[in-house]
């Protein structure tokens, strides 16, 4: 892996994620409790899969940043069935989603599709109105904007 490619802002907001995850994960399922416990095991799954590769990244062992992986944070430009969607969409963690935002929660059916996909990739974005094709047209991490914004 190409250690440039992980600046010490996109580390300190990396190593912030595993954090948050290691002292919410129990609170994420719990608001999921609505959902099928099919639904917060697929949840939770998820929840360890992006830690193991934020790790990777983290421990320079993981191509992920030079893939161009999905991460929490990353702004992604999407194709949904025939339709180019022509805003980007963050990636958020629960709670910091807000659809007038362009952003999409982690947890929500889109967020669970999307989150470790790359470009080019098509996933499948399952709702209870049926299912879309989802494809990744873009991926860009955007840290320095969002530090300087705290």
């Amino acid at each position: 892996m190409n250690h440039s490619l992980i600046t010490d802002s996109l580390r300190e907001e990396l190593v912030r994620q595993l954090v948050y995850f290691d002292e919410n994960t129990y609170g994420i399922l719990e608001r999921t409790a609505m959902e099928s416990p099919a639904d917060r095991a697929e949840i939770r799954a998820l929840i360890e899969k992006y830690q193991a590769c934020v790790q990777r990244i983290l421990s320079g062992t993981g191509d992920e940043l030079a893939r161009s992986t999905v991460l929490v944070g990353s702004w992604i430009s999407l194709r949904i069935g025939p339709e180019t969607l022509t805003d980007a969409y963050r990636i958020v963690i629960p709670g910091e989603s807000s659809l007038d935002e362009y952003s999409i929660s982690l947890c929500s059916p889109m967020g669970r599709a999307l989150l470790l996909a790359e470009p080019g990739e098509t996933v499948t974005v399952h709702t209870p109105l049926g299912s879309d094709q989802v494809l990744v047209l873009n991926n860009v991490y955007d840290y320095a904007v969002r530090e300087k914004q705290r």
